[in-house]
């Protein structure tokens, strides 16, 4: 067993360039006829809370509109890139079925290559949302440099999370129709357009979803500079244990993974 999760580990270090070239080369595909090409990322989640902000601060009653554009710019892009991570899995095999059949490459860069594409999605709106909230508080640019081990928690989450849901939503196709409705009742039911306090006798719901965890103690660190060290390190270690799993998991059922596509 130790000797099949280092050469699959192998492999995906040795086609680390690989699949992150041709994650770039889908998001420049993605917007070739554009005059901003990628900005349009950052533009359209900053349109997004913005409208949104105006809207459900007003609902909320909020008293304080710049730090809840904070919170609920973050919130929402953070919360992307795990969607789309988690609607996008189940496709993934068969999106790419031709090259599974037709060629030696392993299952597993396909996943490398939707995370990475997830990635860099995700930080090139990150940027463009973080520059413009610079205006809004200077003191989140001190904040990014303490929040390094929830980043990490992020990229992991996402990783494994796909590696189970890509597996599982092939073999069994009808999750690809219930992941939306599972992942849109899950952001209603976290607290990113409002505070937890607003869930009032339902908070303790938060406290059992891991992705809201995931997203709390990010946006936390960059907005109030809450490092939360010990947590962070305890999802990173579960983060790893799970990541290993999810290998075990793959290995188990990569033989089969064509009979399925």
């Amino acid at each position: 067993m130790k000797n099949t999760f280092i050469k699959l580990l192998t492999y995906i270090v040795k086609t680390r360039r690989t699949f992150w070239f041709t994650a770039t080369s889908k998001t420049k595909a993605r917007y070739a006829r554009t005059s901003l090409g990628s900005f349009w990322l950052g533009i359209s989640t900053l349109f997004t809370v913005l409208c949104l902000g105006l809207v459900y601060g007003t609902v909320f009653n909020v008293s304080n509109f710049r730090e809840y554009f904070l919170y609920l710019g973050f919130g929402l892009l953070i919360w992307t890139p795990i969607c789309e991570a988690i609607n996008q899995a189940p496709l993934i095999f068969v999106k790419n079925a031709n090259s599974l059949k037709n060629s030696k490459i392993k299952p597993i860069f396909f996943v490398c290559q939707e995370w990475a594409f997830q990635i860099q999605s995700f930080l090139q709106a990150f940027l463009i949302v973080f520059l413009a909230f610079l205006f809004v508080d200077p003191n989140i640019l001190w904040n990014l440099g303490f929040s390094l081990i929830h980043f990490i928690n992020l990229f992991l989450f996402i990783f494994w999370l796909q590696i189970f849901i890509s597996l599982f939503g092939t073999k069994f196709t009808d999750l690809f129709q219930l992941l939306p409705v599972i992942t849109n009742l899950l952001f209603l039911l976290s607290p990113i357009l409002y505070q937890k306090k607003n869930l009032g006798g339902f908070a303790f719901t938060a406290d059992f979803n891991p992705i809201f965890q995931v997203l709390r103690l990010l946006r936390n660190s960059l907005i109030y500079g809450d490092l939360n060290i010990k947590i962070g390190l305890l999802i990173f270690f579960a983060n790893i244990l799970i990541l290993f799993l999810s290998l075990y998991v793959y290995r188990k059922m990569e033989k089969n993974i064509i009979f399925y596509i």
